[in-house]
């Protein structure tokens, strides 16, 4: 392979991350502000909307998984699904972002329900075999590392002009009286979106091997998970949940604990300079000291980050540097997932003789949702046991619960994590097969 492709396969790896970054964070970010300012849904509503759809989603991750497993085209297995899944991603985020003029709350909430899940499945049919594709792109463990860090960078700086542009545009479409500005916002990123996952798909090639491979089944592709994935997954759901939690409880923090909302935006700047450069440095770190001693390491970075938030007593820079420590780790450690999981495929595959990259990918995926599912109920609950009352100073006691889940549970985790760790052998077994 070329230098010169080489180059473009990591720009058309990373510009397919990139695509779903244009459009999924304005689902996450913008979605429930639409349904309860704009078009004045209830609140309560909103969140079983989201709730009873998480589960929808999961279960699609699955599915999809399965799909690709069974695809053969020319292209490959993943590929194609960059050229026709990006055209109903974009459709079903414009239809999500507008609401007709309907005569009942029903058929509002009903509409709402349906656009929901069909903008979560049309993400699913592009990132599960977003995920699945990195094992048949190279297996070359450096280059691996590197292609996830051009993904990560990439997703990141995608994620980035959501954030930085979507408020300016929907205002420059209307605001929130008008709510065909959310639809036109929607509908520009989303046409970025498609371009990209075009590009992607021109840009990236796959195995022959994984092109002429066997269709694999579900019962099939859960005989090729063994014990090192198992052990793989729960790894991550520790870690994925301890952050998780933590970014639950950002607003609250700084809002009752350090009593100054100001530094909310100060965080978010920090936490998406830091997460990049904790992207950056994976193939770095990686190469030098390997990847299960560089996952210790920044194990140990977050711990510090997060101890520096109990001594900070409020301080300004302390709390800045604590910041930068811990969403730089997070940064580096979510690399990784996707580098780890490449890995743990190929030892699957090795060891079961079953070629099930899409179904192992997406269990994978089942799971880094259901943590992000579970956070916001694990703070919420948390608060709750503290006698939270909104939009109030907050006693000793509740202060003490926010305090749990902003830095004990992702403290817990961490420690998990790490020793856990301890019992993951795929980098050793892969080298020891290869010798």
């Amino acid at each position: 392979m070329n230098k010169k492709f080489v180059m473009r396969q990591r720009l058309g790896f990373g510009a397919a991350d990139m695509a779903s970054n244009f459009v999924w964070p304005m689902i996450t970010t913008y979605l429930a502000v639409f349904y309860t300012d704009v078009v004045k849904m209830n609140g309560a509503t909103v969140i079983a909307i989201m709730l009873i759809s998480k589960f929808v989603d999961a279960c699609t991750d699955v599915l999809m998984g399965v799909i690709v497993d069974r695809t053969r085209t020319k292209w490959g297995k993943c590929r194609p699904y960059f050229l026709f899944g990006a055209v109903p991603l974009a459709v079903f985020a414009i239809l999500t972002f507008y609401m007709p003029n309907f005569d009942s709350d029903v058929k509002m909430v009903i509409y709402a329900f349906i656009t929901f899940n069909l903008v979560s499945t049309g993400y699913t049919l592009v990132n599960t075999p977003l995920s699945a594709i990195l094992p048949s792109l190279t297996d070359d463990a450096n280059e691996r590392n590197i292609l996830v860090t051009f993904r990560m960078i990439m997703a990141a700086i995608g994620s980035f002009c959501v954030t930085t542009f979507a408020t300016p545009l929907i205002n420059r479409f209307g605001g929130n009286d008008n709510p065909h500005s959310y639809t036109y916002t929607i509908g520009i990123f989303s046409v970025i979106a498609v371009l990209l996952f075009f590009f992607a798909f021109a840009n990236t090639r796959e195995s022959v091997e994984s092109v002429k491979s066997e269709k694999v089944t579900f019962r099939q592709g859960i005989k090729a998970v063994n014990g090192q994935y198992i052990l793989f997954i729960f790894i991550m759901f520790v870690f994925m949940l301890g952050f998780a939690v933590k970014q639950a409880g950002v607003v609250y923090y700084y809002k009752y604990v350090v009593e100054n909302e100001s530094m909310i935006p100060i965080q978010a700047a920090v936490t998406s300079v830091c997460m990049i450069l904790g992207q950056s440095c994976l193939a770095f770190f990686a190469k030098k000291i390997g990847k299960k001693k560089s996952m210790y390491l920044m194990c140990f970075i977050a711990f510090v980050g997060n101890i520096l938030f109990i001594f900070s007593n409020n301080n300004v820079v302390m709390l800045i540097l604590g910041t930068a420590l811990v969403w730089y780790a997070l940064g580096f450690l979510m690399g990784m997932r996707f580098s780890l999981l490449a890995d743990v495929v190929d030892y699957c595959e090795m060891k079961s003789g079953i070629q099930a990259a899409g179904i192992l990918s997406s269990l994978d995926s089942f799971v880094a949702k259901l943590t992000f599912g579970l956070n916001v109920t694990l703070f919420t609950g948390l608060m709750g046991l503290g006698g939270y009352v909104p939009n109030q100073q907050q006693t000793d006691l509740e202060k003490f619960f926010i305090n749990i889940g902003f830095i004990g549970i992702p403290v817990i985790c961490l420690v998990l994590t790490v020793i856990l760790l301890r019992f993951f052998k795929v980098e050793e077994l892969l080298k020891k097969e290869c010798k």
